[in-house]
């Protein structure tokens, strides 16, 4: 069950940064994989690959005052209203060329930013986190080993998080344009989607929109 928190941010002064279109077709793949065990194909890989090469040069023209106050504010209310727990390995999916990174590194001691796309990882800055070239479907951990799986404008893989989240691990969904964003989900369809039972928080902040989700006990 999710339950909504009153925005405490609001947006900056001006529009969002420009980016792919609400009705790109990311935004119905982004369903597929979600709701499909089996619509993550090898050409559909292949082709979310080369769309994120070819955008990779000129990603850094989003990473503009105000765009991160969706990734803050989930870190701060939104784990904290989780159940307590110790938790020290994080993964950044879709980590893009680290422009969450930077932002997550000083709440979470162990980071890891993660993308499918190579041209975005060698565009990635060196530091604050490990940068692997991988796939979200296949993430290189063991089971149950990552604490915090930050999910901005990413695609969602719900067996894959349920095997390589810890128990008492969350799950942190951002869409930085909100209904915008073509990757796109509801707090309630990621929270439906999640295998088993789940519980969870979400709100808006800035431009964006986000929610943190948890196993239930």
């Amino acid at each position: 069950m999710i339950r909504d928190l009153p925005g405490t941010i609001e947006p900056a002064a001006g529009d969002p940064p420009p980016g792919l279109a609400s009705d790109h077709p990311m935004r119905t793949l982004t369903r597929i994989v979600a709701f499909d065990p089996d619509g993550w194909t090898e050409q559909r890989r292949r082709q979310v690959v080369s769309l994120f090469d070819e955008l990779a040069d000129d990603w850094s023209s989003r990473d503009v005052p105000g765009r991160e106050a969706p990734v803050i504010d989930a870190l701060d209310r939104g784990i904290a209203s989780a159940p307590p727990a110790d938790r020290r390995v994080a993964l950044d999916i879709g980590a893009g060329n680290g422009i969450n990174t930077r932002h997550l590194a000083p709440h979470l001691p162990v980071l890891v930013s993660v993308d499918i796309s190579f041209e975005m990882v060698r565009n990635a800055p060196v530091g604050p986190a490990m940068r692997v070239q991988g796939d979200a479907s296949r993430l290189p951990t063991p089971d149950g080993a990552v604490d915090v799986l930050v999910l901005a404008n990413a695609f969602l893989f719900p067996a894959e998080v349920e095997r390589a989240l810890s128990p008492t691990g969350v799950v942190v969904w951002v869409n930085s344009r909100g209904t915008g964003t073509p990757i796109h989900l509801l707090a309630t369809e990621v929270d439906a989607a999640l295998p088993g039972e789940w519980a969870g928080v979400a709100s808006t902040a800035g431009w964006g929109t986000w929610s943190v989700h948890w196993r239930s006990p």
